[in-house]
């Protein structure tokens, strides 16, 4: 049994969408959200299309949709060369923010009380139980959103102390959490792509063709434009540039310069 102290901290920690840290972002760049994928999904995005909700027990806070807002329009270019823009309604939202440092106390000091804590610390069986807390939190207090600052990065285009991810709950029901296809972001579409690519560890076997990924849809889409990346890095007007695009049925194109 949660004591009434901590149920009473982690309700005064969660905030209205409108009183929210990410009301703030919203209004700085707009109702978007930018995904970056592998490029294999390049033809499944070329038309909008819902996001999949991740499900891996290894992720931060647990099953939800892991967007950024584009008013950090590279900082998750880590994940793959494509970025994926989808517009999306938070007005009715319920948000954590873990960005601050406090909020995460609470946090830390929920997990502590639960009964099965010693499990966390004292198991094989720690990520599991981690993923088990992350979406019981979220459930227990109904929250749509959880804001947190990155904890991996992309060299150069990510600042882990100043940008900001998103951790957005699909319900499926009062209380269960949906773990198929989001309808929060829903219309996503291949908006941005970037030469940069980055390593990750990786395995497979050779194989012997390796069909086309991108360029079978770039050369469908007429309206485009391209950016040489240390220059898109830090250009104020690159959010309302994806914007445009993604509303007009184009792409930018965030490129190395040779």
């Amino acid at each position: 049994m949660i004591g009434a102290s901590i149920r009473a901290a982690v309700e005064n920690a969660i905030e209205p969408y409108a009183s929210s840290r990410l009301a703030a972002l919203v209004s700085q760049a707009g109702p978007y959200v930018i995904k970056f994928v592998n490029s294999r999904w390049a033809s499944t995005y070329a038309s909008p299309a819902p996001l999949k909700i991740s499900e891996n027990p290894a992720l931060t806070w647990g099953t939800a949709t892991y967007v950024t807002p584009l008013a950090f329009p590279l900082s998750s270019a880590l994940y793959g060369r494509i970025g994926l823009v989808s517009e999306f309604d938070p007005t009715n939202w319920k948000v954590f923010d873990a960005t601050n440092p406090a909020n995460r106390m609470v946090y830390v000091r929920w997990v502590q009380a639960q009964p099965a804590f010693s499990d966390l610390v004292l198991t094989v069986h720690s990520t599991y139980t981690n993923h088990f807390f992350r979406n019981k939190f979220r459930k227990d207090f109904r929250i749509d959103c959880v804001l947190f600052h990155p904890d991996q990065e992309a060299e150069v285009h990510t600042d882990r102390g100043q940008h900001v991810w998103m951790a957005v709950t699909d319900w499926k029901g009062r209380r269960q959490i949906d773990s198929k296809m989001s309808k929060r972001f829903a219309q996503a579409r291949f908006v941005v792509l970037i030469d940069e690519d980055f390593a990750l560890e990786t395995g497979g076997l050779p194989i012997q063709t390796s069909p086309r990924l991108i360029e079978r849809v770039t050369q469908a889409i007429s309206f485009h434009q391209a950016m040489e990346v240390a220059a898109a890095r830090v250009d104020p007007n690159l959010p309302a540039e994806v914007i445009r695009h993604y509303q007009l049925g184009g792409y930018v194109h965030v490129f190395i310069r040779p």
